[in-house]
């Protein structure tokens, strides 16, 4: 009898796992899933999140010597020349992981399809600005097998000379942007110019002129052969050529929000660039700079004292914290560092 129970029991079991594993794969699909992304979409993905991180502004705006703060915390990397590893480390992450990555994906699924070279040669182009921005930044860096960690399982790419980065580039945007046709597929859903081929050729020979400018200090000769070929095509001379994201509540550019929010308050122009901009008559100085004669107080930095003469701008000087800002101010005839350009 204990035997037939047993026998009956392992039946049971058997008969209930063979019930439990059938169907259980098509039961773990998800029935709603994308199973292919159009690669159009990925370029786009690459192309909106190319606008810096905001701890990239905290840390770095004042490098070049246009705004400047005296306020410590995050703000104080270029006034000290701090060495801020957060701040440099978010673009580094952001390019990677996403812009280079989704580039990369775009070249990787578009290289066999004729139909599609438009859009490869885009991803190129925009490969080849996000690679610009990672080596002028940080030097030599991932470049040949960047992006190659899903591809290829590439998890530790090798670094390249900056020197082998910038020749590459060179060559990537001088054969993209003249492989453009605007007699093959049009990619209308790309989010820069909606696939206007005229205005990706201007994006490409506006980078490859970059390109050449940053090399006329290191190779003479390499930048005004590439400077050249860049003026052979047509470049960027209309506002209307100008590469931009109109960003939105879905897609937002963080160094505007930080400029727009409360740290706008702490950042003023720097003195140097004001003083260019003064030395050289020119006049956008009107355009971007506000100075409140007589303003003691921020309540008192109202319209009726703006004065935008660039007779009377004064910039901050770089190099002073909270408590020594004072005193330059008061050399400067100001009632209050707070009143210095903005």
């Amino acid at each position: 009898m204990k035997k037939r129970f047993h026998y009956i029991f392992l039946m049971l079991v058997l008969l209930m796992t063979v019930a439990c594993d059938e169907g259980f794969d098509d039961l773990n699909i998800n029935q709603t899933a994308a199973t292919s992304v159009n690669p159009v979409f990925s370029l786009n993905n690459a192309v909106i999140n190319a606008s810096f991180v905001s701890t990239i502004v905290q840390n770095e705006i004042g490098i070049v010597q246009q705004m400047v703060s005296p306020n410590s915390g995050v703000l104080t990397g270029a006034n000290f020349n701090q060495d801020n590893r957060d701040g440099t480390s978010q673009n580094w992450i952001r390019y990677y992981r996403t812009v280079i990555r989704f580039a990369v994906d775009v070249l990787e699924s578009t290289k066999d399809e004729p139909t599609r070279s438009n859009l490869y040669n885009m991803a190129r182009i925009w490969k080849a600005h996000a690679m610009m921005v990672m080596t002028d930044s940080y030097g030599d860096v991932p470049y040949t097998e960047a992006g190659k960690g899903y591809s290829e399982q590439v998890l530790l790419p090798k670094y390249d000379t900056q020197q082998a980065i910038y020749n590459d580039i060179i060559k990537e945007l001088t054969e993209a942007t003249a492989a453009l046709d605007a007699a093959k597929t049009v990619e209308t859903a790309d989010v820069l110019y909606g696939g206007n081929i005229t205005l990706w050729k201007k994006l490409g020979n506006s980078l490859l002129l970059r390109a050449g400018m940053r090399l006329s200090k290191v190779d003479a000769a390499l930048a005004q052969s590439t400077v050249q070929k860049a003026l052979q095509g047509s470049i960027m001379d209309a506002n209307a050529d100008n590469c931009v994201i109109r960003h939105d509540a879905n897609y937002t550019n963080q160094v505007g929000n930080m400029l727009n929010a409360t740290e706008a308050n702490n950042f003023y122009l720097a003195a140097p660039f004001a003083n260019h901009l003064k030395n050289t008559n020119d006049p956008r100085l009107g355009s971007i700079a506000v100075r409140y004669v007589g303003a003691k107080s921020g309540p008192e930095q109202n319209a009726a004292r703006a004065n935008i003469d660039p007779a009377v701008q004064i910039g901050m000087p770089f190099g002073f914290d909270n408590s020594g800002i004072v005193a330059e101010a008061a050399k400067a005839g100001l009632a209050s560092f707070t009143i210095f350009l903005k």
